[in-house]
Parts: structure tokens; C-alpha cells; sequence
């Protein structure tokens, strides 16, 4: 084994952890996400919020912290 061989092995490994840790994350992040979306609907739901309106508020929430750039308003004639 040369240097160069143990460097790369070394590297593929850190490369290795990183891409992990950053699934991990961003596993992470989805499921707080997704609970959040929960306690919006949850709690317009107590409030009296019709269930449509409930799951349009969580929906709306979702898709904001899922797809920032793309958030598009569906009743909005000039998003089409």
C-alpha cells in the first residue's frame, strides 16, 4: 500500500461519514418538519378550523419549508 492508496482510502472514508451524517440531518429536519405540519393541523382542528382547512394550513406549511423556491399559490390565476 502506498501513501497515495492510504490517503485516498482515508479520504473515501471521511467522504463516507460526512455523506451519513449529512442524511442523518437531514432525516432529522423531515421529521421535525412533519411533526410540525401534525401540530398545525392539530391544533386548527381544536380551534374549531374545518378539517379541509386543517389539512390545507398543514399542506401549506409543508411545502413552504419543503420547496422554499418553489411556493405557488393555487388559486392565484397568474402562477399558471
Amino acid at each position: 500500500m502506498t501513501n497515495a492508496d492510504g490517503f485516498d482510502e482515508l479520504i473515501s472514508g471521511i467522504e463516507t461519514e460526512m455523506s451519513q451524517a449529512l442524511i442523518e440531518k437531514g432525516g432529522t429536519a423531515v421529521v421535525t418538519l412533519a411533526r410540525i405540519a401534525g401540530v398545525i393541523y392539530t391544533e386548527a382542528i381544536a380551534a374549531g378550523v374545518p378539517h379541509v382547512l386543517a389539512q390545507e394550513m398543514a399542506t401549506d406549511y409543508w411545502v413552504k419549508e419543503m420547496h422554499p423556491q418553489e411556493v405557488l399559490l393555487a388559486d392565484d390565476p397568474d402562477s399558471e
